[in-house]
C-alpha cells in the first residue's frame, strides 16, 4: 500500500490524510478477537453497551500486545518508507536504543448519561517534553472498531494547524526543544494561542472512519482526545503508531537532559545502585554545540527530512 499523489497533496495542504483500508480483513478480526477476551475478565463485552464502563477504559491487566504488531504491518510499513525515504524509525524514549515498540491503545466509551458532548478547545503536540525537541515526524491513529459519528470520541486535531506551528518555530526557533510549553502565549493560553489569528487553521475536526481505517498526522498538527458522546453504542477503539526521524533520535544522548550548568546529559554507570532511569533538568543553553544538530533545526522547507515523495 501506497499514499496516491492526492492523497501526498492533502497531507502536505491538512496536515491529515485518512487512509482507508489500512488493516486488513483478518488481521483486524484477529485483534478485536484479542481486545474482547482482554475486556471479559472485567465482564465489559465491546458489542454490549449495558456492560461498558463510562469515558476512557482500560483493563485491569493492561492491553494486549497484538499479533501481528502495528508496527509490523507491510502496509503501514510501506507507507512510511514512502514518507521517509527509509529515515524514519518507530519512536521510542529518549537516550535509549531503538527498540520493538508496543502502540499506544486508547479506548473511549460513552460518557456518563445527562453529559452534553462538546467538541475540544485546546490540544498538543506529540514528542515535547524538558530538553526534548525535534525529530518526531508523524503518527497514525488506526480504528479497531468503526466511528461513524464526530462525536463518537475520535482523535480530534485542527486542519493546517501544522502550518501555523511551523510558523510559530520558524519565528522562535529557541523554544523548538520544548521550552515553548514554559513560554508566553503557550504557558498561559495553551496550544490555541499559537493557532489564533492564523487564519489558514481550520475549525477542530474530530476523525470518523470504518474499522481498519486509519488518520495519518503530521506532527506538528495540533490534536487532542475528543469525548464519546453520552448513549452512543460505538466504542471508540484506537491504535497510536508513532515515527520519529531516526538520526534525530539517535542524537538524543548527545542533547537530552542536560545538567542545570548546560552539561549534556550522558547515561550513569551501570551498577547495582545506579538509578533506572534519570530525571531530565532543563534546556540547552542558546549557545550550546547540541542546538546545531538536526534534531534542533527549524527549517524553512517543512518537508525538507522528509522522503522524496514529499519533496517533488
Amino acid at each position: 500500500m501506497l499514499l496516491t499523489a492526492a492523497q501526498l497533496d492533502e497531507f502536505k495542504a491538512e496536515g491529515a490524510v485518512p487512509v482507508p483500508g489500512l488493516v486488513p480483513p483478518d488481521v483486524l478480526a484477529g485483534w478485536q478477537a484479542e481486545f474482547r477476551r482482554a475486556c471479559s475478565a472485567d465482564g465489559v463485552d465491546l458489542d454490549d453497551p449495558a456492560t461498558w464502563p463510562a469515558g476512557r477504559y482500560a483493563p485491569e491487566g493492561g492491553w494486549p500486545k497484538l499479533s501481528p504488531c502495528l508496527y509490523d504491518l507491510p502496509n503501514l510499513q510501506s507507507i512510511v518508507e514512502q514518507l521517509g525515504g527509509g529515515a524514519f524509525a518507530p519512536s521510542h524514549p529518549a537516550g535509549k536504543p531503538w527498540s520493538p515498540q508496543v502502540p499506544m491503545t486508547r479506548v473511549i466509551l460513552p460518557s456518563e448519561p445527562g453529559t452534553e458532548w462538546a467538541p475540544p478547545v485546546d490540544g498538543h503536540l506529540d514528542g515535547y517534553a524538558t530538553g526534548w525537541g525535534g525529530g518526531f515526524m508523524a503518527f497514525f491513529v488506526v480504528l479497531l472498531w468503526d466511528v461513524s459519528s464526530p462525536r463518537g470520541g475520535g482523535t480530534a486535531y485542527w486542519p493546517r494547524s501544522h502550518l501555523a506551528n511551523h510558523r510559530y518555530f520558524l519565528e522562535h526557533p529557541e523554544r523548538f526543544d520544548g521550552s515553548y510549553l514554559f513560554t508566553e502565549p503557550v504557558r498561559s493560553g495553551g496550544h490555541r494561542a499559537i493557532l489564533e489569528g492564523d487564519t489558514r487553521v481550520g475549525e477542530v475536526e474530530c476523525m470518523t472512519g470504518r474499522a481498519g481505517d486509519a488518520l495519518l498526522f503530521h506532527g506538528l498538527t495540533t490534536h487532542v482526545n475528543s469525548t464519546n458522546e453520552a448513549g452512543s453504542r460505538q466504542p471508540r477503539v484506537a491504535q497510536f503508531a508513532r515515527y520519529s526521524h531516526r538520526k534525530m533520535r539517535e542524537q538524543a544522548p548527545m542533547v537530552m537532559f542536560p545538567d542545570k550548568d548546560g552539561k549534556p546529559w550522558s547515561p550513569p554507570p551501570r551498577g547495582k545502585d545506579s538509578p533506572e532511569e534519570v530525571t531530565g533538568t532543563g534546556f540547552l543553553p542558546p549557545d550550546h554545540p547540541g542546538r546545531k544538530l538536526e534534531r534542533y533545526d527549524v527549517p524553512q522547507n517543512l518537508w525538507k527530512y522528509w522522503g522524496p515523495a514529499l519533496n517533488t
